[in-house]
This record gives C-alpha cells, sequence and structure tokens, in this order.
C-alpha cells in the first residue's frame, strides 16, 4: 500500500517537472524578431476564442514570440 502512496505522488511530480519551457533556440529568437518586425506585438483578435473555442496555433505560437522576445532582452 506504502508503494502505491508512493507512485501516486512521485508520478505526478515528475509529469510536472518536464513542462518547464525549453530556452528558445537562436533560430526561434530571430524568427521571433522577423515576426516582430513584420507585424509588431499586438495581442491578435481571435472570436473563436472569444466563444470559448479555445486558442488557436496562430495565437499560441504569437504568445511564445511574445515570451522568447521578453527573456531575450
Amino acid at each position: 500500500m506504502k508503494k502505491m502512496r508512493l507512485i501516486g505522488v512521485l508520478t505526478p511530480a515528475l509529469l510536472l517537472g518536464a513542462c518547464v519551457t525549453t530556452r528558445p533556440t537562436s533560430a526561434q529568437v530571430e524568427s521571433c524578431r522577423a515576426m516582430e518586425g513584420n507585424m509588431g506585438l499586438q495581442t491578435p483578435h481571435d472570436h473563436g476564442e472569444m466563444k470559448g473555442q479555445g486558442r488557436n496555433p496562430m495565437n499560441l505560437s504569437h504568445d511564445r514570440c511574445l515570451q522568447i522576445l521578453r527573456n531575450a532582452q
């Protein structure tokens, strides 16, 4: 019984430890800088997200670029 409890506690801890954001590559940083130069850093307007349909891939990559550029400075 103790073994099952230990597994039940350690498994989520190990999985959460794997959720850390990795450091961006230089190619990702350059890609985000190019996006910033072309489109700016304004937050995109998404009606699907407003209707509760979840985030679309463009918004997710835009948010990731904002995070990369914020940490790169």
